[in-house]
């Protein structure tokens, strides 16, 4: 497949992260949503494993490592709204996260990016961190920085685990297939301690909002592991902060939300910097 079309698929996975986004944070209680979001991707995973070949060895330190990563940065995330406002923590933390990983991915996976390459990365992280502007302008709480870099660490970490993974098997959906399987049940038991009620209080509607999110969701990540296997891991997590863009212009059309002019020239900017990606 070539570049262009990857370049593509990769925004289309943007979309379907975008998507289930929006439906989670639908839900009263987001977090008891993301648990049985996981589950069931976990399950829906599970009858695939005896089709594809069985990890081994360094594949398996990637798989087991990328779970209690993944896992840490939902539970992170939940409780960031509690913390600070979403609207802060997670464009800094989605905007730094291409830096980081681009940065380790030249370092620990021998990554090449061009001059132009980085520039493009640069200006779309610039226009991410953008819709941020107004909260950094009246106050900086440091707890809620410290936080939303703390998240941006993560997705950095989770990243170039999978990437590694990835690149570690000759067949990749051989590691696309067990993480699936494996990722969903930490996550779950986490918020089955917490939020008993919340999850058995969930109703038919909602139950089929969380499946479609859940398809939404393990798509979507799909394409990006797979993706990793064929183009620059720090191209990839930049062109797939679109789904904030994105997010933003669901909210527009979907709920009826504000769209600002910051929020406007936040997208000209971003999408600027993945078309310089795009001809890098």
């Amino acid at each position: 497949m070539s570049e262009s079309n990857i370049f593509f698929l990769i925004l289309f996975a943007a979309i379907l992260h975008a998507g289930w986004n929006l439906i989670i944070k639908s839900f009263t209680n987001s977090l008891s949503a993301m648990g049985i979001k996981t589950l069931l991707q976990s399950i829906i995973f599970i009858p695939f494993v005896f089709f594809v070949p069985l990890p081994t060895g360094i594949t398996w330190f990637f798989i087991i490592v990328s779970i209690v990563i993944h896992n840490y940065y939902f539970i992170t995330l939940g409780i960031s709204y509690n913390k600070g406002d979403l609207s802060y923590v997670y464009p800094i933390s989605r905007g730094c996260s291409p830096i980081f990983i681009t940065i380790f991915s030249l370092l620990l996976l021998q990554d090449k990016v061009s001059l132009a390459g980085w520039i493009g990365i640069l200006i779309a992280c610039f226009g991410l961190i953008l819709l941020t502007f107004n909260d950094i302008k009246n106050k900086i709480n440091l707890d809620v920085l410290k936080l939303a870099l703390i998240i941006s660490f993560t997705i950095c970490l989770y990243t170039l685990c999978d990437a590694a993974g990835v690149r570690s098997v000759n067949n990749s959906f051989s590691y696309i297939v067990w993480l699936f399987a494996l990722d969903g049940w930490l996550i779950f038991f986490y918020v089955y301690y917490k939020n008993k009620n919340d999850l058995l209080n969930i109703h038919l509607k909602g139950f089929g909002l969380i499946i479609l999110a859940s398809i939404m969701s393990f798509s979507g990540y799909s394409i990006i592991i797979w993706s990793m296997n064929y183009v620059e891991v720090g191209y990839v997590s930049s062109i797939r902060e679109a789904s904030i863009i994105i997010a933003t212009l669901f909210g527009f059309v979907f709920l009826k939300e504000r769209f600002s002019l910051k929020r406007a020239v936040s997208a000209v900017i971003f999408f600027l910097g993945i078309s310089v990606i795009y001809l890098a």
